[in-house]
Parts: C-alpha cells; structure tokens; sequence
C-alpha cells in the first residue's frame, strides 16, 4: 500500500505538470502529444479540454489518496482505461501503432497501480455528512480552481514570464538538429509532402528527402514543403541536388522558397537542380522572380554571408536514350558520386511529358521515388529489388465521389476535372501489385489524392491494400514520416522525423 501510495502521488504530480503545460504552454505539449491545433481556438480547447482532463485525473489521485476512499481512484482508472479504449481504437482504425509506444506504458501502468491500491484499501466507516459540509466543501474545491486558474491567467500576462517562455522556445527551436539524419550509418527517406493539388491542412504538396553521405537530395518541391524541411532542423546547406519528376504546379511550386532557405543558411555552391526537358525553363523562370529578392539580401547582409555567386539555380537537362532497354526500360544514370547513385526512370503521366521517377542506391539499400505516374510496366522493372517503393496513389472510388458530388452541386469544372484525373495517376492497390512485381520490401503511398487526413478516410483509402500486398508491408505516410534503411542490412524501420 505505501508503495502504491507513492507511485499514485508520482502520477498525481505528472498529470497536475501536464496539466500546467496544457494551460501555460499548449503549444509545446501540442508538439509532445502530436496534436495540431488550429488557431485561437484550437490552443483554447487545448487548455479546456486537456488542461482540465489532467487536473482532474491529478485532483482525483490526490483526492482518494487523501481521504482514504476509493470512489476518487475508480474514477481516475476508468477515466485512464477510456484513454487506452480510445489509442486501442485508433489503432485498430488506421492500422498505425504510431503513439502508442510513448504513452499506452504510462496510461496502463497508472491503471494497475490505482487499481492495486483500490483492491488493498478499505473505505473508512460511513459517517453522516452534513449538507453544509458538503455544499462547504463543493465551494472551497470551486474556489481552489478559480483562484489557480486567476493566478495562472495573471501570470501568462506577466512580461517576466512571458519573456522567460518565449526565450525558451526559442532556445529549443534554434537548437534543433537533426544533422543525424545524414550519416553514412542509412538510407533516409522522409516525405516533406504527401498530398496532391487538394487543399489539406495537415499535408504540404508533393516532396521528397533523401538522405544519406552528409547530403540531402530533394524529390520535387511542392507548395508548403519548404516549410517542413525548415522545421525538422535539417541542414539545409547539404542539399545536394533536388530532382523534378515532371511540371506540375504541385511538384515545382516552391522550387523558389527551396532554393532561398538552402542559400541562406550557407549553402556551398548553386543549387543543381536535375529534370527532363523543360526543366531549363523552370528553373530560369524562378531564378529570374527571385533576382531582386536575392539582390536586397546581399545588399542587406553583406555579400561574404550572402554571395551572390551561390544564390540561384543552375538545370541539368536530363534526357532518355531513344533505345528502351530490357522491359521497355528507359532510363539514365544522374549523378554518381560513389556513394550515392541517382538514375532517372521514364514513367507515363500523359499529356505530362516528360515524367520521370528516381532510384537512390547508397551501399547496397534503395529507394524508388515515383512521381506521378500510370500502373507503368517498365517502372516496375526499373524498381526491380528496391527496399523502398515510394509511390503516389489516387483513390479513384473517393475521387468518382468528389465528382459525384460536385456534379449535384452544380460545380461542372470541378466535376469535370475529377474525372479527368482518374486516368493518368495509379491506385492504392494497382501500386501494390507494381511493388509486388518489383520485390519491394516496404510499399509507401504519398502524393495522396485525395489526402485523407482523419482515420476513417485512411481506412477507405487503404481498402484492399493487405490483400493487395500479399502479405508485404505498405504505409500511408504522412509529412514527416521517416523511413531507415540500416547499410550493411536488410531491415527498415518506419518513424517520424525527430521534432
């Protein structure tokens, strides 16, 4: 019993700190418990909502602990046991563990030592409580919370404090480094974008990271993307290369953004930029919006920190053998440093042409990229023993429903334009067979259309997808997912890029 007693108080204690974070810094718990808020009133349902739920479960322990009954404790337990019913339940939804190693140990574990301490305690004899007493009790209690909640809301006003905790988010941003990420030890992949042209909150457009040999290659540049890359604390300076599947707006949009944040933080040489014919166009007509910007920043900040001979962009024109090879393959070597191999693959996005997808192969692990593309025979051939088949995917059963839908509401061109689509991008399960046929050892689904951000539009999604596999692993990744592959192995491991 002392021991549990103890264990509780210990639990008392973190839910009462979690509790204060929620209220005073939600915006860091957020980032602990992988929650998005959105706006003003996304952080103001954080400090309700989660705030209160650790408080209570805190007053609940302490409460039982103190007045020796368990009524508080059982209350506390079965609040913690409908938190794992909930993670359980996500779990079986979206088929990701994701989040349960962190927290489903400590949510468990605090369950059976409450519910130990309960089996072993008593109740203390039932006495008379005057109404009074209780209607007294109520209002101390009441009054308690009020007077915490007052001083916390005076304190969050307070220049000194709020000073103190902006220095100290600041301090753990500036601080992040993720240089790891590049040793020679793996082949990364990360996806700093999973979605399509349709708007989503959580998913930037079509991207890529590569990582592996102290560089970092860029797979497009989709709108948003550049923003992650910023966040993950990565070293931006080692981007080595960034390669464009094909023209589309979603996969160049931030090719200019790229480019600026790779410069900045001192980037050694101008930013090659490989793509197929076309691709010179491109890359002068970014060069050519951002001269002015890049002029007032060498002007501003010298030009020893800001050079301008680093500042733009240089295409590399990357063009297919008119002879396919074996399996209609078309294909070219890009770059080869001895280390890292990069080859262009042709694949089919008619009428967008060229389209190309992109094989890395760093000391003996691969990974193939693919753009956007139709279920195209000599991809698959061309991705024969990749570890990683990283794959765009369009779910032509929610697209019909899209343009069902927009029929109905008399939206005629966007009606018109979700048909369109169907034809020249690959499915969910058409993917599947594609990695089956080229070995693949992990499947992983990005440039999702339409993105499904909640787990039920994941599950629809995903349909047919286990029996498509054949018993082969896939994943639905999100921005930020990291995929390792251990050199000298053939393992891989599936996480999230360090926050």
């Amino acid at each position: 019993m002392r021991i549990t007693k103890v264990v509780i108080t210990i639990y008392a204690l973190l839910f009462a700190l979690l509790g204060v974070g929620f209220w005073v810094a939600p915006e860091l718990l957020a980032a602990r418990f992988n929650i998005v808020a959105l706006g003003v009133p996304g952080f103001s349902t954080l400090r309700g909502d989660m705030g209160g739920m650790f408080f209570a479960l805190s007053a609940l322990c302490l409460v039982g602990l103190w007045t020796g009954r368990r009524a508080p404790l059982m209350a506390a337990a079965l609040a913690l046991s409908a938190v794992i019913v909930g993670r359980l339940l996500g779990w079986a939804v979206t088929g990701s563990p994701a989040g349960l190693a962190a927290n489903l140990p400590i949510e468990i574990g605090a369950v059976v030592v409450l519910a130990l301490h309960v089996r072993g305690q008593k109740d203390p004899p039932a006495e008379p409580v005057p109404t009074g007493r209780i209607a007294r009790n109520a209002a101390i209690w009441a009054g308690g919370a009020a007077a915490v909640a007052a001083v916390m809301a005076l304190a969050l006003h307070s220049p000194a404090i709020q000073d103190r905790m902006f220095a100290a988010f600041v301090r753990q941003n500036v601080g992040r480094d993720n240089s790891a990420l590049l040793g020679d030890d793996a082949l990364r992949v990360a996806t700093c974008g999973t979605s399509a042209p349709l708007p989503s909150l959580a998913r930037a457009k079509a991207c890529v990271a590569v990582m592996a040999g102290g560089k970092i290659y860029i797979v497009d540049s989709g709108p948003e993307s550049t923003k992650n890359l910023m966040l993950w604390g990565l070293p931006l300076d080692r981007v080595a290369g960034v390669m464009i599947t094909h023209f589309h707006s979603d996969h160049i949009g931030d090719l200019g953004e790229l480019n600026l944040q790779t410069w900045v933080p001192g980037r050694p040489a101008p930013l090659a930029v490989y793509g197929g014919p076309g691709i010179e166009q491109v890359v002068a007509g970014f060069n050519e919006a951002y001269t002015l910007d890049e002029g007032y920043r060498t002007a501003h900040h010298t030009a020893e920190l800001m050079p301008p001979a680093t500042a733009q962009m240089i295409a590399h024109t990357v063009t297919m053998p008119e002879v396919p090879g074996p399996g209609g393959v078309r294909s070219t070597v890009v770059l080869d440093d001895g280390s890292m191999k990069v080859t262009a693959i042709e694949t089919n996005h008619a009428p967008a042409r060229p389209a190309y997808a992109y094989r890395f192969d760093f000391k003996g692990r691969s990974a193939v990229i693919t753009g956007d593309t139709t279920n195209y025979a000599p991809l698959a051939v061309a991705s024969s023993g990749t570890d990683i088949l990283v794959s765009e995917a369009l779910n032509r059963e929610m697209i019909r429903t899209l343009e069902q839908s927009a029929r109905e509401k008399n939206r005629p061109r966007v009606a018109h334009i979700m048909r369109d689509i169907q034809s020249y991008h690959i499915s969910p399960t058409e993917a599947a067979d594609m990695a089956n046929k080229a070995g693949a050892r992990l499947l992983v689904l990005y440039h999702l259309l339409p993105a499904p951000d909640n787990g039920i539009a994941k599950e629809i999604f995903a349909r047919g997808l286990d029996s498509a596999r054949h018993g082969g692993k896939w994943d639905l990744a999100d921005d930020g997912s990291l995929y390792t592959l251990p050199v000298g192995s053939t393992a891989f491991e599936i996480g999230r890029v360090p926050q």
